[in-house]
């Protein structure tokens, strides 16, 4: 691993979606990136790791994996499970549903892998730093 990736692997359930943000929010603090991107990285996180536990695993055992990385000012996220993977026919639908939505909106890249077991969201975003 990288000196500013850290990786988290934690059960999936809404309940840890909070500590998550809470992991991040403090990492966001220490690499100090800018409120505003902060906030809006959180969201995403927030976002992509209700969709593991609601989508990728439909509230049944398994893990969030995130890893997250601050090289110079951008910021890289993935977000993965091995869940029963991403359904391609909901982006027909509705565009993979709000919170892929929103977190499209605030990337610079994102890019969603389907895994052989699950989903890998790969979301990156230019950040301004707090001096």
């Amino acid at each position: 691993m990288k000196e500013n990736e850290i990786k988290i692997t934690i059960p999936s359930s809404l309940q840890n979606v909070s500590i998550i943000r809470a992991m991040l929010k403090a990492y966001f603090e220490h690499e100090h990136v800018d409120k505003h991107d902060s906030f809006q990285l959180l969201t995403v996180i927030d976002e992509l790791s209700t969709n593991v536990v609601e989508h990728g695993y439909k509230y049944s055992r398994g893990n969030i994996i995130i890893r997250i990385e601050k090289e110079e000012h951008e910021i890289s996220l993935v977000v993965e499970d091995n869940g029963i993977g991403f359904d391609d026919s909901k982006l027909s639908k509705e565009e993979g549903g709000l919170g892929l939505q929103i977190a499209r909106n605030i990337a610079d890249t994102f890019v969603i892998e389907k895994k052989e077991n699950g989903t890998c969201f790969r979301f990156k975003k230019k950040i301004r730093e707090v001096i």
